[in-house]
């Protein structure tokens, strides 16, 4: 199966929330769907989704800590310091 190739405007949308700033309520599961959003664009590996998962439920919790913690690598890493020299 070929994976979809992701439009620019909702990618940016989720790449927004997936880095959005740890603690505001509902954060946690935000950070969640748009990991599903990465996942199911062959974009994130299982092992990463599963962090955030983990952290859905808990807004105070930063996936990228626990993620460095169990040796995890976070395949969106990239974007994510991209999108930092941005805000």
């Amino acid at each position: 199966m070929i994976p979809p190739k992701p439009n620019t405007v909702e990618f940016n949308k989720q790449k927004t929330i997936l880095y959005a700033r740890v603690g505001p309520p509902g954060s946690g599961a935000a950070r969640y769907a748009a990991a599903m959003y990465f996942y199911n664009m062959k974009l994130m590996p299982v092992e990463m989704l599963e962090i955030y998962r983990r952290c859905s439920k808990f807004d105070d919790e930063d996936p990228n800590d626990l993620a460095a913690y169990e040796g995890v690598q976070d395949c969106l890493l990239d974007v994510r310091k991209s999108l930092r020299k941005k805000s």
